[in-house]
């Protein structure tokens, strides 16, 4: 509850929600946004899954004194919200959040005091199941006189992009495509030497080093650039950003460009901004509907790199099988985190799932220690959790759309977003995470990502060999070299990478959705020890269900870097952890460039065989088949030395 001392009698308050305008993120057909302020308790507004916002428009700006919300008519289910408010619909303010398990069948009531227009209602958590609902809201206090409201100017509060003081080539349209039901006017244009100036800018005390704005664009065309200076003060002032705009997933989205300047001063105080198109493809038109400077939130601390864990002396290491690449409706998949977990353990038999949604489609997606869904994951997963029985993991997707590909991170603190456009320059990328030695990065499906795929791999970087230790393998989308194209090429030119079999889940089904799987060698089914096993290479792709793998060369695991000798020593045993009925056929070690060394014919459940070869390779790894053609591959053994 939110207390308050009130300066008027609360029963002259008035109903001010009835029969005012509400609308939603999603809605049930059935449920639409306006049941929820209907006076009925037989009705409400309901979206699936949870973690949906839900809004009622005043329509004109009002002293709050009181809410009342009820969000459940069982006695046995309880519902996370938080409530916000705003009077321009941009900036909003938390004032009622609600975290406890406590049931009120009757709702809670908020005694507050505030002046605003729009109220906001998110709810991101539901005890019994995945749907939202709000069955009753309503808010009391009094209409307001006031004159119309004038946008701050002051960092970082957003500004409307037609609140302008001067311009010369942008016009104002009114857009019908940035929230349902909502009309919106934006500034349209991007003509070279076209520019915006916003006069008196408070960058305050503490200064800014990030331009954010809500853009959008008329060709769908990615490869169609704008780019925009940002110069303080004159349209010949200091040049403090130029930042390089496309369309993303959608026409429209938030993109955080640089700001920096030799003097860091220029970054504090009050200016005059002049946004000028430096840069721009002729079929190509910007449309700007709202800006912000800010401080963008600082990256925490790298931690040092974990030390490896011992070999167990006296036994093998233990295998598990689970999925490194999994979405929900957090960012574009279906259902909940929640309900992934248990779905991954319990019903498709998995030892670990990671979730890893794209980091652009997270709440705050620009500031990573402000995004709730982050965080509320984060808690899920170590909720679900138990060590010995299943790992719950979360990572998150560096998404491009510059057709630079995708890219998983694991164990960070935080997620990276290339809606920061610096991060679109893949070396910048690359350079940032070399300063956190023990995160874990993946490449994801290089055979789905555009033009650049991954830029092939080049150039080689030793210090992002360091944190760069995965690479998904699929041989039912990717059937070059039966699925190997792309980590054989990898491999040949220098990285130290493992494949790895994950299932992408957008749909659901996460384990079930096929036989693809990452293998993890290790003593103690733990996040220390699965993270250490991914370090060191102690994985393999897998999809033959339930094949376990034991590879070593000169007694060496694989993912083992070992001196050169004249003969190498190889040893491999491979069998199912339960009866699949399947059995295995053949056997075959890889060396470069995709060359089969080495074929061995098998036909039994369990196989186990030592052999020796000439040591003519720089990495040796072994293609186990069964008799359905699904086979697993290991990670390589390297030789050092010449």
């Amino acid at each position: 509850m939110i207390s308050n001392d009130q300066s008027k009698d609360l029963q002259e308050l008035v109903l001010l929600s009835e029969g005012k305008r509400a609308t939603a993120e999603k809605q049930i057909a059935g449920f639409e946004a306006g049941k929820a302020i209907d006076g009925r308790s037989d009705t409400c507004w309901a979206a699936s899954p949870y973690y949906k916002w839900w809004k009622i428009d005043l329509l004109q700006t009002c002293q709050i004194n009181r809410m009342t919300i009820c969000t459940s008519t069982e006695i046995d289910r309880y519902t996370h919200y938080f409530i916000e408010y705003s009077q321009d619909n941009l900036n909003w303010q938390t004032v009622a959040e609600k975290m406890d398990e406590t049931v009120t069948v009757s709702g809670e009531e908020y005694e507050v005091s505030f002046k605003a227009r729009y109220i906001r209602v998110t709810i991101t958590y539901c005890s019994s199941g995945e749907s939202a609902q709000i069955y009753d809201f309503k808010v009391f206090g009094q209409e307001v006189d006031e004159s119309k409201f004038v946008p701050s100017k002051v960092s970082p509060y957003k500004i409307p992009a037609t609140f302008y003081d001067d311009v010369r080539g942008f016009s104002e349209i009114e857009v019908s495509d940035l929230e349902s039901g909502q009309k919106d006017q934006v500034l349209i244009g991007g003509s070279v030497d076209s520019y915006i100036v916003y006069r008196g800018i408070d960058f305050t005390k503490g200064g800014v080093d990030q331009l954010r704005g809500h853009f959008g664009f008329t060709d769908s065309d990615k490869s169609k650039r704008i780019t925009m200076e940002v110069r303080l003060d004159d349209v010949h002032g200091n040049k403090v950003g130029e930042i390089v705009l496309f369309r993303q997933w959608k026409a429209w989205s938030i993109l955080g460009g640089q700001l920096e300047h030799s003097d860091s001063s220029l970054l504090t105080g009050v200016h005059d901004v002049y946004l000028i198109i430096k840069e721009s493809e002729p079929s190509q038109r910007l449309m700007i509907h709202w800006l912000a400077f800010v401080r963008k939130s600082a990256l925490p601390v790298a931690k040092p790199r974990s030390e490896a864990i011992p070999a167990p002396l006296d036994r093998e290491y233990k295998i598990y099988f689970g999925n490194l690449h999994s979405h929900t409706d957090f960012s574009d998949g279906e259902g909940v985190p929640e309900h992934a977990f248990d779905y991954a353990r319990y019903t498709a038999g998995l030892d670990f799932l990671a979730i890893t949604e794209h980091s652009n489609l997270y709440d705050h997606y620009l500031d990573w220690d402000k995004s709730r869904k982050w965080k509320d994951i984060q808690l899920m997963a170590q909720k679900k959790t138990e060590e010995g029985a299943f790992l719950a993991l979360v990572g998150a997707e560096t998404t491009w759309y510059n057709q630079f590909g995708h890219m998983n991170t694991f164990n960070l603190e935080f997620f990276i977003n290339a809606y920061e456009t610096k991060y679109n320059e893949i070396s910048v990328y690359y350079e940032m995470i070399k300063q956190y030695p023990d995160s874990i990065h993946q490449w994801n499906h290089p055979w789905s990502s555009g033009n650049r795929h991954l830029d092939a791999f080049e150039p080689y970087d030793a210090e992002v060999d360091e944190v760069l230790h995965l690479l998904e393998v699929n041989p039912i989308i990717s059937k070059e070299h039966g699925g190997l194209y792309y980590y054989v090429m990898a491999l040949d030119k220098g990285w130290h990478l493992s494949p790895a079999g994950n299932q992408d889940n957008h749909h659901g089904q996460w384990g079930t959705a096929n036989t693809l799987r990452t293998a993890v060698l290790v003593d103690h089914l733990t996040k220390k020890d699965f993270f250490d096993a991914v370090r060191h290479q102690r994985v393999y792709f897998t999809s033959a269900l339930h094949l376990k793998v034991w590879f070593k060369v000169n007694g060496s695991i694989m993912g083992s870097r070992i001196k050169r000798s004249e003969t190498l020593e190889f040893s491999v045993k491979a069998l199912y952890g339960v009866d699949t009925g399947h059995r295995l056929v053949k056997a075959e070690i890889y060396g470069e460039h995709g060359r089969v060394l080495h074929t061995i014919h098998i036909d039994s459940r369990e196989w186990e065989d030592t052999f020796s070869l000439p040591c003519k390779e720089r990495y040796y790894f072994v293609k186990i088949y069964q008799d359905d053609g699904e086979f697993a591959v290991t990670s390589p053994i390297w030789i050092k030395g010449e």
